[in-house]
């Protein structure tokens, strides 16, 4: 077997162990969909990269490196601006979790006021 098949074979075995791992996750509810779409849709990539290596061939020569580190700099890329999206999305979730959490204690405190004010007449 020639190391571009091997290759081959590697990222997509790769890529169908990580996509039922996702799957499995999903069925349990620990992600939710969009999430889970999303991280399929990087498992399908992964497991058709493999093809790719022809095609990059040209481009990682000219930059003097492998086919495969070429792949897997693109990867490193992805999973960089995924990582980026994802703490974006976080820190919107903390934003609403503080702000609800304000609204809540001026609720609880506006819900006290009108107990005493009830106790005092």
């Amino acid at each position: 077997m020639s190391p571009e098949a091997g290759q081959v074979l590697f990222a997509a075995a790769v890529g169908t162990l990580l996509a039922l791992a996702v799957y499995r996750l999903a069925r349990r509810q620990k992600l939710s969909f969009r999430y889970t779409i999303g991280w399929l849709a990087l498992c399908g990539i992964g497991i058709f990269a493999g093809l790719l290596v022809p095609v990059f061939g040209p481009i990682a020569k000219w930059l003097n490196i492998s086919p495969a580190a070429l792949i897997a700099i693109g990867a490193v890329l992805l999973l960089t601006t995924i990582c980026i999206q994802l703490s974006i999305s976080i820190s919107g979730l903390q934003s609403q979790v503080r702000r609800l959490t304000e609204e809540a204690a001026e609720l609880r405190l506006q819900v006290e006021e009108g107990r005493r004010h009830v106790e005092l007449e």
